[in-house]
């Protein structure tokens, strides 16, 4: 998924821009869950899975099993629900999933656009035949456009769905949302000892 490959940009953008964010990035709960979702990319990439299981059951099941990774994420950070930038995240992130999620839980492949390819730099040799995974968006119902790859990105060669528009700005709110200035960390670090003053007294 882009969001696998936008993540890492993400993250170390934002820690160059405030160099503590990598600290406030511990707080996430589940990181776990973040190695497991890398774990399923890279066996879905690499073909690791068992021979016996179709590549179109193989998407099926990993489209499904990244959606219940992003939602069981979203819960176990839903602290941040009371900040904006977490509520947007939370939000967005999980309905990013969905929407790239969906379609290929339902058809085995992700729709795309062949205009929308075909702006994005691909030639007409390369579109001669599908890449794995990917299907036209003419062989399949037209219900299907809202979710499909649409939004051609010729510097970067790709073609986006709405799904990647929602997960690229929920996954930088995230990082916003864990982000704690020093002044914020030192103002509740002097807090307690005059809380614990105050109890003993």
């Amino acid at each position: 998924m882009l969001t696998l490959m936008v993540l890492p940009a993400v993250i170390g953008l934002i820690i160059v821009a405030r160099p503590n964010v990598a600290t406030s990035l511990t707080s996430l709960r589940g990181k776990w869950l973040i190695v497991l979702v890398a774990a399923l990319q890279f066996m879905h990439v690499e073909g690791l899975w068992p021979d016996q299981v179709k590549e179109s059951v193989e998407r099926r099941a990993y489209a499904v099993l990244v959606l219940v990774i992003a939602i069981a994420f979203c819960w176990l950070n839903r602290a941040l629900w009371s900040r904006r930038s977490g509520r947007w995240a939370l939000s967005l992130i999980p309905l990013g999933t969905a929407s790239n999620s969906i379609p290929i839980a339902f058809l085995g492949a992700m729709p795309y656009s062949v205009s929308g390819a075909r702006a994005a730099g691909y030639s007409s040799a390369e579109l001669a035949t599908d890449a794995p995974g990917y299907i036209r968006l003419d062989d399949v119902s037209q219900l299907w456009i809202p979710v499909a790859d649409l939004i051609p990105i010729p510097v970067l060669m790709k073609v986006l769905s709405v799904g990647d528009l929602l997960l690229i700005p929920g996954l930088v709110l995230l990082v916003v949302a864990c982000y704690r200035p020093s002044g914020e960390d030192r103002s509740d670090s002097a807090d307690q000892p005059n809380d614990s003053v105050q109890s003993s007294a």
